[in-house]
């Protein structure tokens, strides 16, 4: 089961919140509409921005202590809009994703539509990508939704990488944080959440379910 209960209405969230009735009828239904999901490393709560009432989930590594993604709806009164979140503002992203959820409709269909966008998302595979220095050394890794081959997370540790090769991918236009989608076919990949058989990996790709250490600073 998940940890605790998501997207719960405490008391001081009615005023904190400044929730209005329509508000506390949206917030209460994500939670009765998620109640008994089993989701390891899943939390779901409620925030809001400046415009909108937001209902978030945080995705955690299940194989590690980290912080993989927000995503979450924004609700507007009869519209609601969902995607990826930055994960302290709870900004929608600039840039719509694929899976971007947008939808109006009376009072019960956004709540509908959040709760089946949210299981859409939950169900997106997610598969770790680790790049190996002479079949050692992991100088490299990616989180990525393995169905559309969007980046969640990634590190890359140029003192671990082969010699030359973070120069080389600065050469053909990479800029500030290096990209590891621009690098050869990952050493290994691992399965790390959702469904499994939604999965497209690179050919070649060795399947494990065990990982070694990783070192790096993660980024976007």
């Amino acid at each position: 089961m998940s940890e605790h209960p998501w997207f719960v209405i405490e008391p001081e969230d009615v005023d904190e919140l400044e929730l209005t009735e329509d508000d506390r009828a949206f917030a209460a239904a994500p939670g009765e509409r998620t109640a008994g999901w089993t989701e390891a490393r899943v939390d779901g709560r409620l925030d809001r921005t400046d415009d909108a009432l937001v209902a978030c989930l945080s995705f955690g590594d299940p194989g590690a202590r980290r912080h993989l993604i927000d995503v979450g709806v924004h609700f507007y009164g009869g519209r609601v809009r969902g995607d990826r979140l930055h994960n302290q503002s709870f900004l929608l992203t600039d840039r719509p994703s694929a899976w971007a959820l947008e939808a109006t409709g009376t009072v019960d269909e956004p709540p509908d539509r959040s709760a089946r966008w949210f299981r859409s998302v939950l169900d997106k595979p997610v598969v770790l990508y680790v790049w190996l220095n002479d079949d050692r050394y992991a100088y490299a890794a990616r989180f990525a939704h393995a169905d559309d081959d969007r980046t969640i997370s990634q590190m890359y540790n140029k003192d671990l990488a082969p010699a030359g090769q973070a120069e080389e991918l600065i050469a053909v236009g990479g800029k500030g944080w290096l990209q590891t989608v621009g690098l050869p076919a990952p050493t290994l990949h691992q399965h790390v959440r959702g469904d499994r058989s939604k999965a497209v990996v690179p050919a070649g790709a060795r399947a494990v379910t065990e990982r070694g250490p990783l070192h790096g600073v993660w980024y976007e």
